[in-house]
């Protein structure tokens, strides 16, 4: 298994339950990918020690296996409902607010439910970068090392880094990169919102509200770059942060600069579309690929279901 995000953990459960030996190998330093996140450290505030999101921002439950695993993670408090209503920003103001299914997040970050995915399988082997992987008809490889199969489930860039043209699809979609830019403020002086969608601006294309996500109200916004301003400072994210600072600030009318500001560089963030295959499977070959860039749109929900697509589709 290469990559321990919540396609690959999908992917792993069902290969244990089925009774495979599987070996997970994880290039980040936790697992859970773009489910990314962090405890705040060293901000000089009162807010050190709490929780940010700053990969993807929440979460849907439209399939139904994993409305399943969604109302157990809810039962047991690891997830909760957060919202069906976002506002939508556009030059001159906020025009209005767009619903759409319940968004869910989670008390202890999005990271912690790839935790609880992973609680019962084997060990991560985490920071490994794979650096070659390998079929001569006899068998496949990673690294040298022989699989019967292997499941690739991390976006098509970094695995094209590694993996011979033969081996993969072809016609995989284009990814786009991201920035995200963490801000605490002192205390709340914004409206009442959950997130804000950013439409034609150059700087940024959403604005989460971490203390209504999160449910404890702090002060504190997580701002998504525009990808084309993210790519022209990717050696450099912190140097997008005041254009994101004074951006928010203009979209939520906030007069305060914030007290701490932090900038996360996603150099493959997410891709631009998804194919409608749930997952695919090389036909000469023992190796599969699942992830978000699957299963007909990039989102954590279409993630979980093409890893776990992909784990049906080896044991067969």
């Amino acid at each position: 298994m290469l990559g321990a995000g919540i396609a690959g953990v999908a992917c792993a459960r069902v290969l244990v339950d089925a009774g495979c030996d599987v070996a997970i190998l994880d290039r980040g330093r936790a697992p859970g990918g773009r489910m990314a996140s962090r405890r705040l450290r060293d901000t000089g505030t009162r807010f050190d020690g709490r929780i940010v999101d700053y990969g993807a921002s929440y979460f849907t439950a439209g399939d139904e296996g994993f409305t399943a695993v969604v109302k157990d993670w809810t039962d047991r408090g690891l997830a909760r409902p957060w919202t069906d209503t976002f506002h939508v920003y556009e030059p001159g103001g906020i025009i209005g607010v767009r619903t759409g299914p319940i968004r869910y997040a989670a008390p202890e970050g999005l990271r912690s439910l790839v935790d609880d995915l992973a609680s019962h399988l084997p060990a991560i082997q985490q920071e490994r970068t794979v650096t070659a992987l390998a079929h001569d008809g006899a068998g496949i490889t990673v690294d040298g090392e022989k699989f019967d199969r292997v499941a690739v489930c991390m976006p098509m860039p970094q695995a094209e880094r590694f993996i011979p043209g033969d081996l993969h699809p072809e016609d995989t979609p284009p990814w786009e990169p991201v920035i995200a830019v963490t801000m605490v403020f002192t205390e709340r002086t914004w409206s009442e919102i959950d997130g804000v969608f950013v439409n034609d601006d150059p700087v940024l294309t959403w604005i989460a509200d971490d203390g209504r996500r999160r449910g404890d109200d702090a002060p504190v916004l997580v701002a998504h770059v525009n990808p084309v301003l993210a790519a022209a400072h990717l050696d450099d994210p912190s140097g997008v942060s005041p254009f994101a600072v004074a951006t928010v600030r203009q979209v939520l009318g906030i007069d305060a600069l914030p007290d701490w500001v932090w900038a996360h560089r996603w150099s493959i963030a997410r891709p631009i579309e998804a194919r409608p295959e749930a997952c695919w499977v090389h036909p000469n070959a023992p190796v599969g690929y699942a992830g978000d860039a699957w299963a007909g749109r990039p989102r954590v929900e279409a993630a979980w279901a093409s890893g776990t697509a992909l784990g049906h589709a080896l044991i067969r």
